[in-house]
């Protein structure tokens, strides 16, 4: 039902960070008797629920436990008809519990700016004549057969069924995130996509990109391909 042109895939392009350390002075770090340091429970929630951000600018990551899939905003800034089309801002994803024990199972929440949510109502609302708009949504965002049982009916989450990975590099049965725009058909067409796999343990890895009209060069520049 998707529209979808010949991928481009690139090279990953390497990204450091340089991280400064900075000591406390003995005087600063002691504590007086009776006034005992004690952790934020809520910081520390916080920190254990942040997700690993995936903004296609390289071809893989992992190990991670939530990966937060975003199109960079000087890409989008840059393809018009994306900005103007697209119907979804970004796709979280984690493991979550399978419905067969034996196999893995995929959480995916929807993330929805200004007029993302309209689009696509709208779309998976027209899309099939009998079926649930969910099941458009669905197979939209993950590229999967139609479930009526795995989007929500908000549109808010889905879950994937697949089997698990043997190891970080085993990329025989991956899911995918996907971010498509509505098109002058009624369909979607599909822009970017990320493909990952997930192991038995939970652990996330990306494998590959997939992008429609656009690719990095060597210098991380976003150009026409």
């Amino acid at each position: 039902m998707t529209s979808v042109s010949s991928p481009v895939r690139w090279a990953a392009v390497g990204l450091s960070a340089v991280f400064v350390l900075t000591a406390c002075s003995s005087s600063e770090s002691e504590v007086s008797e009776g006034a005992g340091s004690v952790e934020d429970p809520a910081g520390s929630a916080e920190e254990t629920g942040s997700s690993d951000v995936f903004d296609f600018t390289e071809t893989s990551m992992g190990p991670a436990e939530t990966i937060e899939f975003r199109v960079p905003d000087e890409l989008v800034e840059m393809d018009q008809e994306y900005a103007e089309n697209r119907v979804v801002d970004s796709i979280t994803v984690s493991a979550t519990e399978a419905e067969d024990p034996s196999e893995c199972a995929v959480r995916y929440d929807f993330g929805y700016t200004g007029d993302d949510l309209d689009r696509l109502t709208e779309f998976a609302e027209n899309y099939y004549e009998t079926r649930p708009p969910r099941e458009a949504a669905f197979n939209a965002f993950t590229g999967e057969a139609t479930n009526d049982t795995d989007m929500e009916d908000d549109f808010s989450s889905a879950v994937v069924q697949l089997k698990c990975a043997l190891s970080p590099s085993d990329d025989s049965d991956t899911a995918e995130a996907r971010f498509v725009r509505t098109n002058d058909k009624g369909g979607t067409t599909h822009f970017i996509l990320a493909e990952f796999s997930v192991m038995s343990d939970g652990e996330l890895f990306v494998h590959g990109v997939e992008a429609r009209s656009w690719r990095l060069d060597s210098n991380g520049n976003w150009v026409k391909g």
